[in-house]
């Protein structure tokens, strides 16, 4: 698309920092698999691999640590010491889908489980042991950060599904599927459900947390309540401790609009000069917290990481630029627990009503591994 600048359109671009330009809604998930995955899938008879669908009728997020695990026989031995499992699931219940994108951080060795995979959804509530439901490919190595291992799998699969175990042993029926289950299972209770993973060190699971339900990206709605945005800034940046130093020259603007009647969030964010890897606690490393200004405070939204892209003023500015865009709607998960024990997100009272009627009491930022505090921060404002 050709975007004709103007000498008016210029100096309302300086004037306010940034071009403002009509964009088309973003694109509502698409995830695929193919190759290794797919034939994985296909040999183990997990499922039938395929596109994710046009839409998802709900989605979950797992925050699995080690140290929630319970054996069949009741017990609850330690799972691996500081690792985390990540689990974010989309269902289409009309068609029997399910999508995921599953990360484990800091899980090692060998896979080991009687299942046809070691990666799983069972149906148990907290504290209880309970049958696999779906069988996941197990998550690959795909680097390290940190100074620990990260292990990632992602794609889509339709059911019947299968996990290999038998209820009773040996002559019993498939706990997937053929025992009755069905995705819509899932959405009439999600905390009755839980992911894990297991290992050979730990065979009753080296992970594991319950479901419990997230945002799911849809549609632009037809109207909001609320537009809010802030320019952050790397000398905003504030830890419990006090100011700290952000990335030079690096500066981040955060578009929000509202619909706090439907609970739903559109965004798009736009980086420059914030260079080298995301790192954070959270499921990712940009967020809204809730401070005021010149304080710490808990994480209550995150966005997807912003993406490189290449943008006219790229070449003149010589900054890295990256977008993030989307509409979702809520619940609203971080993947990170208040002293509750609970999700910072919507778990913990959070609303989208609350940020609205008071924006100054929330902020955006950006995490990476060298400036793990924050590259950037920006107040949020209301614009109208």
């Amino acid at each position: 698309m050709m975007i004709s600048i103007t000498p008016a359109l210029l100096i309302a671009a300086i004037t306010f920092g940034y071009l403002a330009v009509e964009a088309s809604p973003a694109p509502l998930l698409s995830l695929n698999i193919g190759g290794s995955l797919s034939a994985e899938i296909n040999t183990k008879s997990l499922g039938k691999a395929c596109k994710a669908p046009p839409s998802f009728t709900s989605a979950y997020f797992v925050r699995a640590t080690p140290d929630t695990i319970v054996a069949n026989d009741g017990s609850k031995p330690p799972g691996q010491t500081g690792a985390i499992g990540r689990y974010n699931l989309y269902l289409n219940s009309h068609e029997e889908k399910i999508c995921w994108d599953i990360e484990l951080e800091g899980v090692t060795g060998e896979y080991s489980s009687p299942a046809k995979t070691a990666t799983h959804v069972h149906q148990a509530n907290a504290g209880s042991a309970g049958p696999p439901r779906i069988a996941f490919p197990n998550p690959q190595t795909v680097g390290s950060r940190g100074g620990k291992e990260i292990r990632k799998s992602e794609g889509c699969m339709e059911g019947p599904f299968t996990t290999g175990v038998l209820s009773p042993p040996v002559t019993g029926t498939d706990t997937g599927s053929a025992s009755g289950f069905k995705l819509r299972d899932i959405e009439a209770n999600p905390s009755g459900f839980f992911g894990d993973t297991h290992t050979s060190a730990f065979t009753a699971g080296a992970v594991r947390g319950q479901l419990i339900p997230s945002e799911l990206e849809v549609r632009k709605p037809k109207r909001f309540t609320s537009h809010l945005r802030t320019k952050a800034t790397a000398d905003q940046v504030v830890t419990a401790t006090g100011p700290v130093a952000g990335e030079a020259g690096a500066t981040g603007k955060y578009e929000l609009s509202i619909n706090s009647d439907e609970n739903i969030l559109c965004y798009k964010i736009t980086l420059e000069g914030v260079t080298g890897d995301y790192l954070s606690p959270a499921k990712t490393a940009t967020h809204i917290h809730q401070a005021p200004k010149g304080s710490a405070g808990p994480a209550r939204f995150a966005f997807k990481n912003p993406e490189k892209v290449n943008r006219w003023w790229s070449w003149w500015s010589k900054k890295e630029v990256r977008v993030s865009e989307s509409c979702v709607k809520g619940p609203f998960t971080t993947g990170l627990v208040g002293t509750d024990g609970k999700d910072t997100g919507s778990q913990s009272g959070f609303n989208l009503k609350s940020l609205e009627d008071n924006p100054s009491q929330f902020f955006a930022d950006t995490h990476t591994a060298q400036f793990s505090a924050g590259a950037i921060r920006g107040q949020l404002e209301r614009v109208y």
